[in-house]
């Protein structure tokens, strides 16, 4: 039974984290050169700020085996694996002011675009493969936890619950067997970044892991379902956050 390795996905991942924290230190190495004007100094006394963000994702299917795996229907199928593959997010957002440390991040529209691959490896070397392609509608409620402002710098952690909704109805390929994904999904996600605050807005990168909580596999009698008894998604994700 395949089992995801939480390690391994974030090895593959940590180019762009090494170098999101490089991009964090040099903003305190330049912080600490010159006097710095603080901009935005009312900003973050507001009850509300409004703002829309920008994002990448790479994601992937966990896959587990069903019973029927072991059957004599997959002896000629050496696994079923799911691909990485990449995507766009954008969306808006709302964050309420709880206390200086800590905001509500309230996202009511988000919109996802989203490619898997599941691939059928077979015994003799060949590759079945399936394309699952969807837009979908995330909302989300998010806790996020600041540090002390430093200049013009905060670092912060966040995490929360968010919905995935697909939009529009599934692709009817009129009766052909394949891989078929439920409509919707629920996700908890985590991650961290860094307020950075300009003299007309304010910039958060953040880095953010979303792991599913439901199994979205939408079981059909076919060959393509019968070997699984379980799908999850897991994203990786680079956020840019712009806010007043």
């Amino acid at each position: 039974m395949q089992a995801t390795n939480f390690w391994y996905k974030l090895n593959i991942h940590r180019s762009k984290i090494v170098f999101f924290l490089a991009l964090f230190t040099a903003n305190l190495a330049l912080g600490q050169k010159a006097p710095i004007k603080l901009n935005r100094i009312g900003s973050d006394d507001k009850k509300a700020n409004y703002g829309f963000f920008l994002g990448y994702h790479q994601n992937y299917y966990g896959i587990k085996y069903s019973d029927a795996f072991e059957g004599p229907d997959y002896d000629n199928v050496t696994s079923i694996v799911s691909k990485q593959n990449s995507g766009f997010n954008l969306g808006f957002m709302v964050n309420f002011r709880l206390a200086d440390q800590f905001t509500l991040r309230f996202v009511p529209v988000k919109i996802g675009l989203y490619q898997h691959m599941v691939q059928y490896n077979m015994t003799d070397g060949t590759v079945d493969e399936q394309l699952i392609e969807s837009t979908r509608i995330e909302p989300g409620l998010f806790l996020k936890y600041r540090s002390i402002r430093r200049d013009n710098l905060r670092m912060y952690v966040i995490a929360g619950i968010s919905a995935s909704m697909r939009s529009g109805k599934a692709e009817d390929l009129g009766g052909v067997d394949k891989l078929e994904i439920r409509k919707g999904n629920l996700k908890a996600e985590i991650g961290f970044g860094f307020e950075n605050y300009f003299e007309f807005f304010k910039l958060e990168p953040e880095i953010r892991y979303s792991r599913g909580l439901t199994n979205v596999l939408n079981p059909s009698n076919n060959f393509y379902s019968n070997g699984i008894g379980q799908i999850t998604t897991h994203n990786f994700s680079i956020y840019f956050h712009f806010t007043d």
